[in-house]
């Protein structure tokens, strides 16, 4: 059937002998999720055959592509793909109405888009919404970018906090930037705090085969979370946690890893800032120079830590009044966080509790050292990991601070074995205080009063922002929306106020499929899939290697003309902005030796080749084309040397934010302009709390929690490598037969709780939350806690456009409460309660 479609679809080519097939392969990199892993595409007759993983990439970042990778040739040919532009011709909106859709030229929906992004620039560019999901991966964010930086719209938001941005921000008011991983190389005993990598999240096909070798040769995993994912189904030992407590866990384990004494102290006074002194005020102490002071043992006075300065880890002193030291700051708010304490938050026993600590500081080797080529380094071969399973809830940023701050006290960080960090302290402004803007600037409440560190955009946040934009003090309302792959009813919580807030705008859909958002648009562009276009592809770093790679098209199966990157080339030309988009390309990709040169255009193909040699270093574009990709295997020094140890370690460096001062400066500025400006919406006491410079037990009861007594059950949600945010693998049909299950989600439920309730694996029942009700089939397990029910997301599709088979599941995001963490913006995936019950 592929074939058939494939051959009445594909781009025409030179006519051929009857029976003769022409068999090529092509080397390009694989976006259908975010591990991009290397392919290589055989094609017969120019029509995709096949795809296989590149092996020549496995030595470096990727073994082996998933089903995902594998099935990416359906999309391309996809019989329900958007292949003519498409206008609106019913007014109203409503996943209940009939749009209308009339096919329309090119020419028409560029004339008709460019006329009101003219008028919106002429009036004030703020009204104009830039949204990507998916497509950041797939021409990469610095080209929209580019555009709403020369448009003159500050208002371009991607999907991060969706996914692992409390993560990021957690890092980045760490360590100064973000991104870390395991050195399963040399690690020993890996605590996995509900990451799901043998499924869908970032590093996948990296991080599982790193994982079985290590097993292989003896590491230890224990995985934390309270669903036995397929990570945890593989590990040596799976803790069933109580959602949303995993802070108070950690914090537990801190306390009885100092109350034991196996705490690195050298790497405590030498590469942190848990010396510096701290006022009572939540300020650090200074000089009259600004210069942050520490305990000197040697003088017993308070000065800036030097080269003849030795600075007390704990202790209370004076210094022009009372000072502690940031670690006695931590240590003092760790009282009563006792194992009995941490039973009764998280449900984890005591004794497992005890034994887990107790073997993760005999594993850390605390002052051990390894000669690696001739470098004598730290060695701590252990390592904890997370990705949504800290991240995704109202605490996300503090859960995480407080694994970053238990892996300190080992002294981990960037140590073989350890956790290896990603590109430290390339940005030191992550180190000052928010600007805590009020009135917003951004539709997203970015950087201001709202969500002070918010670095990493607040997806869910712009319907919010539309729906009653008076209750944030935005001055403006904007006018027009442009959405490129993706697909927000589908991706945050309360989907349903996703849909309203698309009622309020004109809106254009970049898309290649009739997903939800498409079907609420006023005109709905194509677009080309990933095997049909050019790109700089991203790549996944190891702690071994880096890489530079292309993606590059090997067909056209509708010809279809445009792609996200024409458009925006086509709408900066119409617009009169080229030069200054193409001023704004060179900026945002730092393309110093190879820049585009105003006053012309450039194709895809010709922006990714000055791409590649910017990025590969001027190596020949013809060497892309063939391999598809350019790797480097990392040296020692370049692995464990230039990161912590080059950017905190000594005397007059800086240091690592074992205590972030940062967010007490932030928390002060959102005070003066509460108060000043009478902001209703903000409660100083809780964001107080949330802005703590030290994870508290506090952050371990996410609001629903404290409030929705009446309902019995945590209800959390995953993610299944099937399904993607956008919507298009809902029409995958190879993704759709994969299992017995895959085509749709269920309610996973204990075995014992399921029983108590009287329902049997395939009942249909219904789940109800403060939100609203759904109903789905019950799947019945001993693989979660007797407290909690998950579901996957991303099922459960409400487009007329999508085939009955494309449409099957649960929509979980349209009951799940959304309480986004303050700091950093990220959605509250699993901070939900609910009723579980026989649906009628």
């Amino acid at each position: 059937m592929i074939a058939a479609t494939a051959r009445s679809a594909k781009a025409a080519t030179a006519e051929q002998p009857a029976g003769e097939v022409t068999t090529r392969y092509v080397k390009s990199t694989c976006c259908h999720c975010v591990n991009f892993c290397g392919i290589e595409v055989k094609l017969e007759n120019d029509v995709i055959r096949a795809v296989y993983p590149d092996k020549q990439r496995a030595a470096y970042y990727n073994v082996g592509i998933c089903p995902k990778g594998v099935s990416g040739v359906f999309n391309t040919y996809n019989p329900h793909r958007v292949k003519k532009p498409l206008k609106r011709t019913n007014p109203k909106k409503g996943m209940d109405q009939d749009p209308g859709w009339v096919e329309i030229s090119w020419e028409e929906a560029f004339e008709n888009i460019a006329e009101r992004l003219k008028s919106i620039r002429e009036r004030d560019p703020r009204l104009l919404v830039w949204q990507h999901g998916h497509g950041k991966y797939l021409i990469g964010d610095k080209f929209p970018k580019a555009f709403v930086k020369a448009f003159g719209t500050p208002n371009l938001v991607h999907r991060t906090t969706t996914c692992e941005a409390a993560r990021h921000v957690a890092d980045e008011i760490t360590w100064g930037y973000h991104g870390f991983l395991p050195d399963l190389k040399h690690c020993n005993l890996l605590l996995n705090f509900g990451a799901n990598y043998y499924e869908g999240e970032q590093f996948s096909r990296w991080l599982d085969h790193a994982t079985v070798d290590a097993q292989e040769r003896g590491m230890k995993v224990v995985v934390i979370e309270p669903r036995q994912s397929h990570c945890a189904a593989k590990a040596d030992q799976w803790i069933p946690i109580r959602p949303g407590t995993d802070v108070v866990l950690l914090l537990g384990m801190a306390k009885l890893l100092i109350d034991a004494g196996t705490i690195d102290e050298t790497f405590l006074t030498g590469y942190t800032n848990a010396t510096h002194l701290v006022r009572d005020d939540g300020f650090f102490a200074r000089d009259a120079e600004g210069r942050e002071l520490v305990w000197d043992t040697v003088s017993g006075t308070a000065r800036p830590f030097g080269e003849d300065v030795i600075p007390a880890l704990r202790g209370e002193y004076e210094a022009g009044g009372r000072v502690r030291t940031a670690f006695e700051v931590f240590v003092e708010s760790l009282g009563g966080i006792t194992p009995d304490y941490v039973e009764e938050v998280t449900g984890i026993p005591v004794g497992t509790v005890e034994e887990l600590t107790a073997e993760l500081g005999r594993q850390a080797r605390i002052g051990a050292t390894v000669t690696l080529d001739g470098h004598t380094l730290r060695y701590r071969p252990v390592a904890a990991h997370t990705f949504r399973g800290l991240s995704a809830k109202e605490f996300g940023v503090q859960n995480w601070r407080a694994g970053l701050i238990l892996q300190m006290l080992l002294g981990n960080l960037d140590a073989v074995g350890g956790l290896n960090l990603h590109a430290v302290y390339r940005q030191p402004k992550y180190f000052e205080p928010s600007k805590a803007e009020y009135p917003p600037s951004r539709i997203d409440l970015q950087d201001s009063v709202f969500f002070p560190h918010a670095t990493h955009n607040v997806a869910q946040q712009v319907a919010v922002s539309m729906n009653d934009p008076q209750r944030f003090g935005l001055d403006y309302e904007p006018e027009m929306q442009i959405f490129y792959a993706t697909n927000r009813p589908f991706s945050a919580s309360d989907g349903r106020a996703q849909l309203k807030s698309l009622t309020k705008t004109f809106n254009v859909v970049i898309e290649i499929v009739m997903s939800e958002l498409a079907t609420m648009a006023d005109i709905v562009l194509p677009d080309l899939t990933y095997l049909e276009s050019w790109h700089l592809a991203p790549t996944r770093y190891t702690p071994q290697s880096s890489h530079v790679a292309i993606r590059q098209p090997v067909a056209n199966a509708y010809n279809i003309p445009h792609d996200a990157y024409s458009i925006l080339w086509e709408l900066a030309k119409r617009l009169g902005i080229q030069d200054a988009y193409i001023e704004n390309i060179n900026k945002q990709w730092g393309l110093k030796d190879y820049p585009m040169q105003t006053g012309r255009d450039y194709s895809a193909r010709e922006a990714v080749e000055l791409l590649w040699k910017q990025k590969s270093k001027g190596t020949d574009f013809e060497y892309a084309l063939e391999h598809g990709f350019k790797g480097k295997k990392l040296s020692v020094a370049e692995t464990y040397l230039k990161g912590v140890e080059a950017k905190f370690h000594g005397a007059g460096q800086p240091k690592m934010n074992f205590y972030t001062e940062q967010l007490v400066a932030s928390m002060a500025a959102i005070r003066e302009k509460t108060e000043k400006h009478d902001i209703s919406g903000i409660d100083l006491d809780y964001y107080r709390m949330a802005l703590s410079p030290l994870p508290l037990r506090e952050h371990g009861f996410p609001r629903p929690h404290r409030e929705a007594k009446d309902y019995p059950f945590y209800l959390i949600t995953y993610k299944r490598m099937y399904r993607n945010q956008s919507g298009n693998t809902a029409l995958n049909p190879i993704l759709n037969a994969l299992g017995s299950d895959t085509d749709s989600n269920f309610v996973l439920i204990n075995a014992r709780a399921a029983a108590e309730l009287r329902i049997a694996d395939g009942d249909t029942v219904a789940i109800e939350t403060r939100m609203g009700r759904v109903t789905g089939p019950a799947k019945v397990t001993e693989g979660i806690r007797p407290d909690t029910v998950a579901v996957s997301y991303h099922y459960g599709h409400l487009s007329k456009d999508f085939p009955e088979q494309a449409r099957k599941g649960i929509w979980i995001n349209s009951v799940l409460e959304l309480h986004p963490d303050v700091v950093s913006g990220m959605n509250s995936f699993n901070d939900t309660k609910c009723k579980v019950y026989k649906a009628v």
